[in-house]
């Protein structure tokens, strides 16, 4: 696929012409493989298990079968949802959810022959490939938009839980500000859950209370944008572009087009090269990126965040290269020296710039 140095796509354009090679065709192979999907919500929550579908639907297009059950339980239950789509004759299982992780790894022992792919898991096996997207890189270009935004200089960020995936991409989204607007510092507030409206809700007009005027999350719902569009605050989405819910504050959405990864493994499994693997794609592949800019953003954003995607994508722009600091003034990196994968996978402390404390 052809990819400008800015995505400027609605999500279904996307999701098109992924694939890096296209071997899908009308041949037996193709028409006998059946590929099953286990989801944690439903496939449409205009969020991130929307997002996984869509890898899904590609590949209906490409003349696949597929599978899919959804608000699966992240418990003991799932193996037998994933035994049943087996029975179903389901050759390859995607699996969508962290959640899932110790129950798939269990039952990808017991069926040898079945092969698994395994949503921000790390823990590769010989019939379980492990798949992640570098969500980080296009939160630092969502940093840029919110800096350049801001007139408060406080910029409000709801997520979940402090999973170092969370704290990486705070980071990254706080280093974006900082590039732009050094005097902005980025208000964290965790709700301990992915999905409760109440938490967001709170954690949201507490933020705007302290004087926050623009608001990111990291959550797996869509409540958080009404409590930005009633109180007035600019939005920054995540997962699934929903500009229709407040198109008077939502400034872009940071997006993960997974169907990247779901087609490669696919692809390979087709063509007889499948082997398990640790996927963690970014903006280079087009697996991340940011949807088109509202015309609420400040003139000349899209300039900054072409120009930071490019350096990114080219290795100019080392997102986390030192000199760096946490939020605690205490030197992390050195001129020069860059974060190793184990320290940036395992992230667990914040930059300078993030007001928040790890609990």
């Amino acid at each position: 696929m052809k990819k400008s140095l800015f995505f400027v796509f609605v999500f279904a354009a996307l999701l098109l012409g992924c694939s890096k090679r296209n071997p899908f065709s009308k041949s037996a192979t193709v028409q006998n493989l059946k590929v099953g999907f286990i989801y944690n919500g439903m496939i449409n929550d205009k969020s991130y298990v929307q997002a996984q579908d869509a890898g899904r639907i590609e590949l209906e297009r490409k003349g696949i079968r597929t599978m899919y059950v959804e608000n699966v339980p992240e418990t003991e239950i799932c193996k037998e949802v994933i035994k049943e789509l087996i029975r179903q004759g389901c050759k390859m299982i995607f699996i969508t959810s962290f959640g899932y992780s110790t129950y798939v790894e269990e039952i990808s022992t017991q069926f040898p022959e079945i092969k698994f792919a395994q949503c921000l898991g790390d823990n590769v096996k010989k019939n379980l490939s492990c798949y992640s997207a570098r969500t980080y890189e296009a939160r630092y270009l969502a940093g840029i938009v919110a800096g350049l935004k801001t007139t408060s200089n406080k910029i409000g960020y709801i997520a979940a839980d402090s999973t170092s995936e969370c704290v990486r991409d705070i980071n990254a989204f706080t280093l974006g500000v900082k590039s732009v607007n050094p005097d902005a510092n980025v208000y964290v507030r965790w709700t301990n859950s992915s999905s409760s409206y109440n938490e967001a809700k709170y954690g949201a007009e507490e933020l705007l209370i302290g004087g926050c005027d623009v608001l990111t999350q990291q959550l797996d719902n869509i409540n958080l944008y009404k409590v930005a569009k009633e109180k007035g605050a600019f939005l920054i989405c995540n997962n699934f572009p929903v500009p229709e819910i407040a198109p008077n504050f939502y400034l872009t959405t940071v997006c993960s087009n997974w169907g990247v990864i779901i087609l490669e493994e696919v692809q390979k499994y087709l063509e007889g090269t499948w082997e398990a693997q640790f996927y963690w794609e970014g903006l280079s592949s087009g697996a991340v990126g940011l949807s088109e800019l509202s015309k609420v953003c400040v003139p000349g954003t899209k300039q900054s965040v072409e120009e930071a995607m490019r350096k990114i994508i080219s290795g100019e722009l080392k997102i986390f290269a030192g000199p760096l600091y946490d939020n605690n003034q205490n030197e992390k990196l050195e001129d020069g020296m860059e974060l190793s994968f184990h320290d940036l996978w395992y992230m667990d402390w914040f930059v300078d710039g993030v007001k928040s404390n790890l609990y």
